[in-house]
């Protein structure tokens, strides 16, 4: 869809702007009732806060630590040097997730299986917006509440669900949103409110499926080869096929209110963040994407601007992206054994991301860049052929999938070249985020038992996924 079609949406979604502790900009923290409105109204505030939440605070969080980013000053120093604490996240686990995009979901949900008003579409796209900002807060935070979550003055001390508990709940959503999106139409009918697809419902499958095979890759070092094979059973099934209208964008708006994550928070907080030096001028060095990533002329590695593709205030951002199912897809296979597959699809990975960004993919540069990096064949292990996936992956998830890349790296210890931080308060780089102040202070009980169930809850505790 256009943007200015979108914009029109999100204006009647009721989006206000509001600072946060992080030096973020948010949206409205009043939730939409699912009694008061229609689901028209309550699906494109849904999906813009979905989009909004991958690079606002936790995602901008997980950037700092894996060297995307570096503060300057303030706040970001602090976080780079691993001394974030629990305000830090107040609002990405209230107003963002909890009372944001979860409360919509679930309000679409509810609304879109009542009985005699069923609407499967509503509630197949309800579900995959809520599986994936589940996943979203179980990467950040390990144990947190969601089968007792959302009951209102019914229930305000939800106790917290596992890890484990919480990632079968993920794929059972998924599950179920396939078999709703299957169904024949009924109901009220998704179209122009559906901000991402258009009410596409062949592309939703395939976003679920997507989303599936990334959440059994996420699971890896609990699973092994199990993990490989169910994420390419969702492949075989079929994914997502084009980084054009194939893939799950939203598009942010050309003005300071509309605008990405990222712009947003330069104009925010300007010049208090940076391009990480390490990212910019080692990794990115030879790179074609480095010019569209950071503008180095200045005094800063500025990681925002109108020439800058994740930079611009109308930058999408993909729930998964295609070139990220290529990568999962390439990590799949080298791991079962199909070097040569691998190696397809990891030039596809390459490829897809260039374009995204605005690279031409068939110029000379990239096929250098590809005959350098996108050679699997010639390294010696399986941990080199790993390390040199996940390498590229991170590359190309910078600002789209930073939490992903987080998770990547606690499971496999890759890519190779990040390393802890100099310096910082702990010797090893942090394994989640600490839980909020607010939940410890209204949710004390559960949220103490839910840190002694997993041996501890500081930014050094693993979580159950990656131990």
């Amino acid at each position: 869809m256009k943007i200015l079609a979108k914009m029109k949406y999100a204006i009647v979604a009721v989006v206000v702007l509001t600072a946060c502790d992080f030096g973020d900009t948010n949206l409205n923290p009043t939730s939409v009732s699912g009694e008061q409105v229609t689901l028209p109204l309550i699906l494109p505030k849904a999906e813009i806060q979905s989009a909004y939440n991958i690079a606002a605070t936790g995602g901008r969080i997980a950037g700092i630590w894996m060297q995307y980013f570096e503060g300057v000053e303030a706040q970001q120093n602090a976080i780079t040097n691993y001394n974030s604490d629990e305000a830090d996240v107040n609002n990405t686990w209230e107003f963002q997730l909890y009372v944001g995009a979860m409360r919509d979901n679930i309000n679409i949900i509810e609304k879109a299986t009542e009985e005699g008003n069923e609407s499967p579409y509503y509630a197949g796209i309800g579900r995959i917006l809520l599986a994936h900002n589940l996943s979203f807060a179980t990467q950040l935070w390990g144990d947190i509440p969601y089968s007792e979550a959302f009951q209102g003055s019914d229930n305000l001390n939800p106790v917290f669900d596992t890890q484990q508990e919480v990632f079968a709940a993920i794929q059972g959503l998924l599950d179920q949103a396939i078999a709703n999106l299957q169904e024949p139409a009924a109901g009220v009918i998704p179209g122009a409110d559906d901000l991402i697809f258009g009410g596409d419902i062949d592309s939703w499958i395939a976003t679920a499926r997507s989303l599936k095979a990334r959440n059994f890759v996420i699971l890896s070092k609990r699973n092994g080869t199990s993990a490989y094979t169910d994420a390419l059973a969702q492949i075989n099934a079929g994914v997502l096929t084009d980084a054009d209208d194939g893939q799950p964008d939203f598009d942010f708006g050309t003005a300071t209110a509309d605008a990405n994550p990222v712009a947003l928070f330069e104009t925010d907080r300007a010049a208090t963040l940076q391009l990480d030096p390490t990212f910019a001028d080692v990794i990115l060095n030879g790179d074609p994407r480095s010019a569209v990533y950071f503008d180095n002329s200045g005094a800063l590695n500025a990681f925002a601007g109108t020439t800058l593709f994740w930079g611009r205030n109308q930058s999408p951002l993909p729930l998964i992206s295609y070139s990220e199912v290529k990568f999962i897809e390439a990590e799949a296979l080298l791991m079962t054994g199909d070097i040569a597959g691998a190696e397809v699809a990891l030039n596809e990975a390459i490829k897809s991301n260039m374009h995204q960004v605005g690279v031409d993919s068939s110029s000379a540069a990239v096929s250098t860049y590809l005959g350098t990096n996108a050679s699997l064949a010639g390294l010696a292990t399986t941990n080199a052929r790993q390390d040199r996936v996940i390498s590229e992956k991170y590359k190309a998830l910078y600002v789209q999938g930073m939490v992903e890349i987080w998770s990547d790296y606690r499971r496999t210890g890759f890519p190779g070249f990040i390393s802890p931080e100099p310096g910082a308060a702990e010797s090893i780089l942090p394994r989640r985020l600490v839980y909020p102040q607010q939940e410890n202070l209204t949710n004390a009980e559960n949220v103490a038992a839910a840190t002694a169930r997993q041996g501890g809850a500081t930014l050094v505790d693993d979580m159950w996924a990656f131990e």
